[in-house]
């Protein structure tokens, strides 16, 4: 079109003045229009419906206003898309449009030039914004809409508040038909919300928020017909809201708060024909609070009014117009008789039976008592009649009548309400006799409630009379309302029905509370044996039991499949169950069968799931470890290299008390592991977690590789397995490998013979003592889990109620399936690996038979040269005393003083004194009982000793004995099981046999160390028989007195396994002190002082002393100083 234009201009050039060009000019420009205008409607048009007047865009997933919409439309349909903005002016040029449906999309807010240019030509214009999610409009929005015909709808959104100057528009005033604010959240309206607005013909406030009304909001507006404010949160609203709307006919105010209708609220409302205030909380009406309406329909159902609220002339209207009042559900005995007379001619009052007295004046009013038999029939307007079908009526459109509806009273059976009609009385406990039953507002019906222990059953649904309700099933509980069900389960019981019988709760594990089966904590159960429809039709099941309403779905009424079989978990804390569903819930990281399993992420620490740390974490650790390992080694060399003795050392007392304290947690710690299926009191259980701690388990103390090796399935008792079988390996090849390098060192320095000789002897008998160590301590864990691997830990689960379908699961470690190819595998290994169980303690009896073979042939080379040795010593003492004799001193404090009165102590040389102390207190020691003998080491600690140097000579074997008894007393509950009583039995034969040995035998050299052997021997036995104590079946009727005793149980068990934790430490920090009194400078004090009092005290007493010193065992004196004190005088004046 624009090259035709330009063609045509130019043809014409020379026949054109300037007049012509300005014309063509115009010309173009009109053609360029037309061309854009129709480019517009093309585009509008290829993805909408497009009429002559109308554009259906309804359902294209817009997301905003098309463009090009004809400027002739009257209908435009965008309803059902996704816009979720409208640009402003995007109307200006639908001067026409009549009818925009904005209906269910995502607009969130509303611009004040959203409406530019809509309908100006139009005097009917209707705006569908419903089903949105509308939370703002701004002010000045809806300025532009001017239709006194129009309609505005906002129904089911968002908005909070109504903005002020909504409709405003300088200088005008305009007039709107309809506007719906309802079902929003709307808690706050401006004042001047409706400036600017002469005159609106329907307000619907209804289904908000609003729980007060500025008293100015309607002063510059008249209302011509309703006014909606039902169902708010409105408990008054002020006597000056309504006076200037003499135009208003329709009052809805029902479903509020509205307590009082004091004289003055309805002045003013000149035309106010029908009011509907029921379901509000009215307990009090003033008198002539009508006089200035005529009112023709009062509508006062469902309050608090009582004969007491109300006054002579409480329905006093102009002219007497009232025609229908509805009173019922509020409870009268009687009413003034002048109030009757206020009451228009024939005027129908429905109210409650509860009236006692009926006007005997007014023969022509018709008065329904609601309730009865009697159900009555209305014919009211169309607005009325959507009002009364929410209020206990059914109202239906009047055949040939048009505007009116025919209501008519819900009949028996059935109830009223908001949702609109008459709905029936749900079977169960519930029944209704009465006629015009209105619905609760919070409860959502008005049924009665059939007696207790009675119900109405589905084929008598819905009960008209009590004579529909019957006696509910076996196993429900009679004595109490029967709700949405057949009469409540009776206590610890369950039902399959939701209208027929229940059936005991099963005794172990099960919570049947809500009326159906679900998991105790600290019990596990899976769905995961039959088909899925099981699960989901218990699980529909569980949900239509646990609906308590009449809500609940009709299809899912019964259960008709088989429950899964409950077990106990191993670790109560890890199967929570808290939500009360039917599926076995476990704690945070935990999961798998019986909740035995950490999650990914997780490591097992203490049979519990931590989150796994960072590799940062593992490093620390390690390193921490070997820190701590290096260190305490390091003390022990040090201590041994620095001290000498002729008893026992001190280190050798703290291992001894160590291997007594190590073998009882060590045995206490698999019992609790072993036995955790049994019914522990909490405590003890808590205890038992920390005696694992206290084992010494080596597979306790390393984060599990799961952490950092995600696709490292193996289960933690394969992981045992292995890291403790390489533990033991590790530790072997590295003395082997310690000792090879050691002896290499040796020869590549070309040492010789004696020095090699005498350093490797050393360093192997070091070597045999940590590699001792290490596999002393790490024994009985890993000889727990070889014997936990063999066949017998197996244990069969069945897993649904019948008990037909089964699984074999590993007992130590339930995620492991012994029908598995790899457990097989295992299984092998396991058995192979028996020989390290009875294979390590023979080795180490046959070593410690052949070095004691070694000692006794070397004993007998070596008497002659003991014998000289002791005889040389006591001629040394001898001399010694004479020489104190001869000159004796008061004091030793300097050397020189010490020469002086000494000469001949310049003959001995240093280490003829240091022979002489050697000596001393060899006998010395001799002499002395054994805790009063611990010195210094002169000696390295070696395997030997640490083996058998607690115990007497003929006990040498006695350690190996023990070793034996830390498998055999968990030996059968490993291999069986704890829930068996004549297992427990053997497992207490076992103890009891130990613990006699022990007491008739005495191996032990120290008499405080075999009272803390047979203590600790003691306390395993009370363990044992208290286990054996909960297998025994618990009789019902006894809980409390049960759980008391279980307390008892609990609080003495715990103080006796804790004692012997604080007997070892209060012994050898007795023994400490003890060693740190005979070297430390306080020793030396005490002796200076009692030589100084020997020296000052006369010649006769000193005799009677020195006599009495020679009847005792002495210490023998170098230069008039005890050897004891001549030690700890050079200790002192070292420190």
């Amino acid at each position: 079109m624009a090259q035709f234009v330009v063609s045509f201009m130019r043809q014409r050039k020379t026949c054109l003045g300037s007049l012509g060009i300005f014309w063509s000019g115009m010309a173009l420009l009109c053609s360029l229009s037309v061309c854009l205008a129709a480019r517009g409607d093309e585009d509008a048009c290829k993805i909408c419906t497009c009429g002559e007047t109308y554009v259906d865009c309804n359902g294209r997933n817009l997301t905003s206003v098309p463009s090009g919409i004809p400027q002739g439309t009257t209908s435009l349909h965008l309803d059902d898309n996704q816009i979720s903005y409208i640009q402003g002016g995007s109307f200006r040029h639908l001067n026409s449009l009549q009818v925009l449906i904005l209906a269910k999309n995502r607009l969130k807010s509303l611009d004040s030039n959203t409406t530019e240019g809509l309908g100006v030509e139009s005097s009917k214009l209707y705006i569908s914004l419903e089903d949105n999610r509308l939370t703002h409009l701004s002010p000045y929005t809806f300025s532009r809409v001017d239709s006194p015909d129009g309609y505005i709808e906002l129904f089911n959104n968002r908005l909070s508040t109504i903005p002020s100057k909504l409709f405003y528009e300088y200088g005008k005033k305009k007039e709107i038909y309809e506007i719906n604010f309802s079902n929003n959240n709307i808690s706050e309206i401006a004042p001047d919300a409706f400036l600017g607005v002469s005159s609106i013909a329907k307000i619907h406030l209804s289904i908000n928020k609003i729980s007060s009304l500025p008293e100015d909001l309607f002063d510059n507006i008249t209302i011509l017909r309703t006014l909606d404010l039902s169902n708010n949160n409105l408990s008054s609203f002020p006597a000056e809201l309504l006076k200037s709307q003499h135009k208003l006919r329709y009052l809805y105010l029902q479903l509020n708060y509205i307590n009082e209708l004091r004289k003055g609220m309805f002045d003013g409302l000149h035309s106010l024909r029908e009011l509907v205030i029921g379901f509000n909380m009215i307990h009090t009406i003033d008198d002539y609070v009508f006089s200035e309406t005529p009112l023709v329909n009062l509508h006062l159902f469902h309050n608090n009014l009582t004969s007491h609220g109300l006054g002579e002339h409480p329905f006093a209207t102009r002219n007497k117009s009232l025609q229908l009042v509805s009173l019922y559900r509020n409870f009268f005995d009687h009413i003034f008789h002048s109030a009757w007379q206020d009451l228009g001619q024939k005027c129908n009052v429905s109210l409650e039976n509860t009236l006692k007295v009926v006007p005997f004046t007014r023969a022509d009013l018709s008065i329904d008592l609601v309730g009865s038999w009697y159900a009555s029939s209305i014919m009211v307007e169309r607005f009325t009649g959507k009002s009364m079908n929410q209020s206990g009526f059914s109202c239906k459109d009047l055949e040939g009548v048009r505007n009116t509806f025919n209501c008519t009273s819900c009949s028996q059976g059935t109830y009223g309400g908001e949702f609109g009609g008459c709905k029936p009385c749900p079977p169960g406990g519930f029944y209704q006799d009465n006629t015009g039953s209105v619905a609760n507002r919070h409860t959502g019906m008005n049924c009665k409630e059939c007696n207790k222990g009675t119900y109405v059953p589905q084929n008598k649904h819905p009960g008209k009379t009590i004579g529909d309700c019957t006696v509910c099933p076996t196993g429900t509980n009679k004595s109490l309302h029967s709700g949405y069900r057949a009469c409540p389960c009776a206590s610890n019981h369950y039902r399959k029905h939701r209208f027929g019988q229940c059936f005991p709760c099963p005794k172990k594990g099960i919570n049947c509370t809500g009326e159906y089966q679900h998991l105790l904590p600290g019990f596990w159960w899976t769905w995961d044996w039959g088909p899925a429809e099981n699960y989901q039709s218990y699980k529909k099941f569980v949900g239509n039991v646990r609906t308590h309403n009449n809500s609940y779905d009709r299809h899912t009424e019964k259960f008709d499949g088989m429950l899964p079989k409950v077990h106990k978990c191993p670790t109560s804390e890890s199967c929570k169950n808290l939500a009360a569903g039917i599926n076995a819930s476990c704690d945070d990281g935990h999961a798998g069968f019986l909740c035995t399993q950490c999650q990914a992420g997780s490591y097992a620490w203490l049979d519990k799931c931590f989150e796994c740390p960072g590799i940062w974490a593992l490093i620390l650790e390690v390193l921490a470890a070997l820190v701590i390992l290096a260190v305490l080694l390091m003390i022990v060399l040090l201590e041994l290299r620095r001290h000498k003795r002729s008893g026992r050392s001190l280190i050798s007392v703290l291992f001894s008390r160590f291997k007594i304290l190590l073998g009882f947690y060590q045995i206490m710690g698999e019992i609790f592991e072993v036995m955790n299926e049994l019914s522990w009191p909490e405590t003890l259980v808590e205890l038992g977690s920390f005696l694992q701690l206290l084992e010494a388990n080596l597979m306790q103390v390393i984060v599990s590789p799961r952490c950092y090796f995600p696709d490292f399935t193996y289960p933690n008792v394969y992981i045992a397995f292995i890291a403790g079988a390489s533990f033991s390996v590790t530790v072997i090849l590295l003395g082997l490998g310690i000792y090879g390098f050691r002896l290499f060192h040796l020869r590549v320095k070309s040492a010789p013979d004696e020095v090699r000789k005498h350093t490797m002897a050393k360093t192997n008998e070091r070597i045999l003592l940590a590699v001792v160590i290490l596999l002393f301590v790490a024994y009985p864990s890993l000889s727990a889990v070889i014997i936990s691997l063999l066949p017998s830990g197996c244990v069969t689960f069945s897993l649904n109620e019948n008990e037909n379908v089964t699984v074999t699961r590993l007992r130590s470690d339930y995620s492991v399936d012994c029908n598995s190819s790899q457990h097989v595998a295992f299984n092998y290994a396991a058995e192979v690996s028996v020989s390290y169980v009875v294979g390590f303690p023979t080795v180490l009896l046959i070593m410690l038979w052949l070095h004691r073979r070694r000692q006794a042939s070397k004993k007998n080379g070596h008497q002659l040269e003991t014998a000289d040795i002791q005889a040389h010593s006591l001629v040394d003492q001898q001399s010694l005393l004479d020489t104190d004799d001869t000159g004796p001193s008061c004091s030793y404090h300097t050397a020189s003083h010490a020469d002086q009165t000494h000469p001949s102590d310049s003959l001995h040389t240093e280490d003829e004194e240091i022979a002489h102390i050697g000596d001393s207190l060899e006998r010395l020691s001799s002499e002395l009982p054994l805790e009063e003998s611990i010195e210094v080491n002169s000696e390295s600690i070696t395997w030997v000793s640490f083996l058998d140097e607690n115990y007497k000579e003929q006990y040498w074997y006695w350690e190996i004995v023990e070793l034996a008894r830390k498998v055999l007393q968990v030996l059968f509950v490993l291999l069986f099981g704890a829930d068996d009583q004549f297992i427990l039995f053997a497992t207490i034969i076992v103890s009891v046999a130990f613990l006699i040995a022990h007491a008739y035998l005495k191996p032990m050299k120290d008499a405080a160390e075999h009272r803390i052997q047979m203590w600790s021997l003691t306390t395993i036995f009370l363990n044992l028989l208290a286990a054996s104590l909960l297998v025994l079946p618990s009789e019902d009727g006894h809980t409390d007195d049960s759980d008391a005793r279980k307390e008892f149980l609990a609080v003495f068990l715990v103080l006796l396994n804790i004692s012997i934790f604080v007997i070892v430490a209060v012994s050898s920090i007795h023994v400490c002190l003890k060693v740190l009194s005979q070297t430390a400078c306080c020793s030396y004090t005490a002796a200076c002082f009692r030589h100084i009092r020997r020296c000052l005290a006369p010649s006769r007493h000193r005799t009677q002393e020195e006599h009495r010193d020679d009847s005792e065992p002495t210490t023998p004196l170098i230069s008039g100083v005890p050897i004891e004190d001549r030690r700890n005088n050079n200790e002192c004046r070292a420190v």
